[in-house]
């Protein structure tokens, strides 16, 4: 199964342009790409499970 990585690379200037010379292209190429670097560590939060535990803790006051 594939990486997938939501944080933008820190090359990736523009639609087609990259610092490295490559196809920059954040949806596809640069996902791929050997030579990625993250702009930032940002840890990103899981909106799924957030939902599912205020639903979880709805249920259990009302029980």
């Amino acid at each position: 199964m594939a990486h997938y990585r939501e944080t933008v690379c820190m090359y990736y200037v523009a639609a087609g342009q990259c610092k490295k010379g490559r196809e920059a292209s954040h949806a596809r190429y640069c996902q791929k790409c050997g030579k990625y670097a993250p702009r930032a560590r940002v840890r990103h939060i899981n909106e799924k499970k957030k939902k599912l535990d205020r639903i979880r803790e709805k249920e259990m006051k009302q029980v």
